[in-house]
């Protein structure tokens, strides 16, 4: 069964940074616990057409089984998902075609028919979903592309060389990916917890959510449960830059003399300084070069909200994903409130788009538009700001003017599906941009969507 973070269901215990969707856990749709479910299993049948002699299509379930048909028959099983519908997706398309999936309905024996349909296209499309690392296993291992594995990969980001870091949250780990998608651990231990200084595996951290990169390739880490953030040279070498491991708090201040309440997000600026989603505290924290931790929008000792305002006025709920757009303002996702925030530097905070207390999936323009569970978010250098809308399973695209689309996924299919966009993803997370490519954490590993719109 797949593992989830889901930092708006935590409640204010944050040494239970990890919420899981397995038994005795949650699947963070409904936040009740799922055991009634565990153990139970189901299979699907159904038959592949139209690939070439000798291909084959991986296709996987929403709960991680996956399997290698042909043409003909198949058949596997896999364990019953819980409160979403049992789908199936390409896994990994066969070379030169495209496979597409109809899912039935399962029958009173919990057997769902399907069949697979492939093809040559005439005109392959230029905007395509794929597998870039892992998805396969759920696990630790550094290796290249498929064959390396994560555990509940949450916030990336990516350096000018189009490296992409990964907070692999439920491996304590931070991971590095390069363009050819070899996969290598930076810094931690997978399974070893905790908060020590050091270099690359004598490091330890406590479910990190969230990474961002500066540009002398410094990588900085939300280590949400250890309620700091850290700093990781590009030689690995680990030390805290703000707030001391099992101290939660809202104290400004220099370096451990400062607190957060579970860090969630960050960015960085040309000038060093990091910008922090203070989840449980409501606010929008700033560390500046010298380490030094202000609060630059957003109350502590205020009930969550959704005020606009400048500095302190201004109100959150679980500000989570944190991106800075080309004129320097910060671009929030507040998850709790299902809308996207803009913070100036100056710390004047308006809301993009979605409409606080209201959750759904449509586009339309500023608060006409809907989000379910956002977490993540990146934004280019025209002004497109991208929003993982996790419960929705789609990539949202908010253009200039507040108007909001959906560019991958689509709403209410939460299945990872490969192929021409907008194809389908299971509970995207954390999203990074590298030229026209986008990087999506999703899956139990990352994603690629080329050429996105």
């Amino acid at each position: 069964m797949r593992t989830f973070l889901h930092l708006g269901s935590l409640g204010s215990a944050l040494a239970a940074a990890l919420l899981l969707a397995a038994c005795g856990g949650d699947n963070g749709y409904d936040n009740v616990g799922n055991c009634g479910l565990c153990g139970a299993t189901q299979g699907y049948v159904g038959t592949v057409s139209g690939l070439q002699a000798g291909s084959s299509v991986v296709l996987q379930d929403n709960v991680g089984a996956t399997t290698t048909a042909s043409n003909g028959n198949f058949q596997f099983s896999t364990s019953t998902p819980p409160f979403f519908p049992a789908l199936v997706g390409v896994l990994v398309q066969p070379p030169g075609q495209a496979c597409t999936v109809n899912n039935g309905a399962a029958n009173g024996a919990g057997i769902v028919a399907l069949t697979v349909s492939c093809a040559t296209p005439s005109n392959p499309p230029v905007s395509t979903l794929s597998d870039f690392a892992g998805m396969f296993l759920t696990g630790s291992a550094d290796a290249t592309g498929t064959a390396a594995s994560f555990d509940t990969p949450g916030g990336i980001a990516t350096d000018s060389a189009g490296n992409i870091y990964v907070a692999d949250t439920n491996n304590s780990t931070i991971r590095k990916i390069t363009p050819a998608g070899v996969v290598s651990t930076l810094a931690g231990t997978a399974g070893v917890l905790g908060s020590v200084d050091g270099t690359g595996a004598a490091a330890s951290f406590l479910y990190p959510n969230a990474v961002a990169v500066d540009a002398s390739g410094n990588v900085y880490v939300a280590d949400t449960g250890n309620n700091t953030v850290r700093k990781i040279t590009a030689a690995g070498v680990v030390t805290t830059l703000a707030g001391t491991a099992g101290v939660t708090g809202a104290n400004d201040g220099t370096g451990a003399a400062a607190s957060f309440a579970g860090p969630a997000g960050l960015a960085v600026d040309s000038a060093g300084t990091v910008y922090v989603g203070d989840f449980y505290n409501g606010t929008v924290r700033a560390i500046n070069a010298a380490g030094v931790v202000s609060t630059l929008a957003g109350n502590a000792n205020a009930f969550p909200g959704s005020v606009d305002g400048s500095g302190a006025a201004a109100r959150f709920n679980g500000p989570q994903g944190l991106a800075l757009d080309a004129a320097g303002n910060i671009i929030v996702v507040d998850t709790g409130n299902n809308t996207i925030r803009q913070v100036t530097p100056a710390g004047v905070v308006t809301t993009v788009a979605g409409a606080a207390g209201f959750y759904g999936s449509t586009d339309g323009t500023g608060a006409a538009a809907r989000f379910r569970h956002p977490r993540f978010v990146a934004a280019d250098g025209a002004g497109n700001i991208y929003v993982a809308d996790s419960h929705n399973s789609t990539v949202r695209k908010i253009a200039a003017g507040g108007v909001v689309t959906t560019v991958v996924g689509v709403a209410g299919q939460p299945v990872f599906n490969a192929g021409a966009l907008p194809g389908s993803l299971e509970e995207p997370s954390g999203l990074a941009l590298s030229g026209s490519s986008l990087y999506v954490a999703d899956n139990g590993g990352i994603a690629l969507v080329q050429a996105v719109p």
